[in-house]
């Protein structure tokens, strides 16, 4: 109980985010119970919705679900990398980087699709929110799970850049078709884009510019977020994360 009430305090619209995911679906198994399917249809993204007018799908079709099994991938995948952009962004932007991120890639799997096919899933936006993270910290040492199985050590840029190179081989050759492999790419794509508009490159240092305080810089990232900082800045926190501690 007291994990949850720090992640609430935490990451607040993360918390807020899954628990509508979980609302959501309910009511999804509700309408199915009660034999009225066709009120979901009109809020899944498909070709022939949009001709209709459902301009709206373009964003409901985040928040429903197929069946358990996906919600329970989707929140699990938000639960961890989300509280860690909606610090580094702020509640508005990380809030914009998962609409922004599950409406484009809801367009594009849904413009290389069949005009019937529904679209249902946050799985882009998820995706978006990862790529968001790996773009603001390239560098960063992270292990992740090859196959769900395999631990593989690897930086945050060769995961983001293997999501979306795999995403875009598995959507050519049309391996594992029930998923929307283009809706993760396109959600990669604009989350990566998004960090990359948003946390200040070196390009913005002046040239010789002397390094700043490690206190200067904490003192920052407190008050202001990782937004603030640019990425020579963020550099040098992480190396001196990377240092080991002294004995006390």
């Amino acid at each position: 109980m007291e994990s949850l009430r720090s992640k609430i305090r935490e990451a607040p619209v993360t918390v807020a985010l899954a628990g509508v995911l979980v609302v959501v679906f309910g009511l999804e198994v509700f309408f199915q119970a009660t034999q009225r399917p066709e009120l979901l249809a009109r809020f899944a993204l498909s070709g022939e919705g949009l001709a209709r007018g459902y301009w709206w799908t373009i964003v409901t079709h985040v928040f429903l679900h197929a069946n358990l099994l996906h919600l329970f991938v989707n929140v699990l995948g938000l639960w961890f990398v989300g509280p860690a952009v909606e610090f580094m962004f702020g509640r508005v932007r990380y809030l914009v980087i998962f609409l922004v991120s599950g409406v484009c890639g809801g367009l594009l799997q849904t413009a290389f699709s069949v005009p019937s096919a529904e679209l249902v899933g946050a799985s882009g936006s998820v995706c978006g929110l990862l790529l968001a993270f790996t773009t603001a910290y390239p560098d960063l040492p992270l292990r992740a799970l090859l196959f769900f199985v395999l631990p593989v050590n690897m930086k945050a840029r060769t995961l983001g850049l293997g999501l979306m190179v795999f995403s875009m081989v598995c959507a050519t050759l049309h391996i594992f078709p029930q998923i929307g492999h283009l809706a993760h790419l396109g959600g990669a794509i604009a989350g990566a884009f998004l960090s990359w508009l948003w946390i200040p490159s070196d390009r913005s240092r002046l040239a010789g510019a002397p390094p700043v305080s490690t206190d200067v810089l904490l003192e920052r990232l407190a008050e202001e977020g990782i937004e603030s900082l640019t990425r020579e800045e963020r550099k040098q926190l992480e190396d001196l994360a990377d240092q080991p501690r002294r004995a006390r």
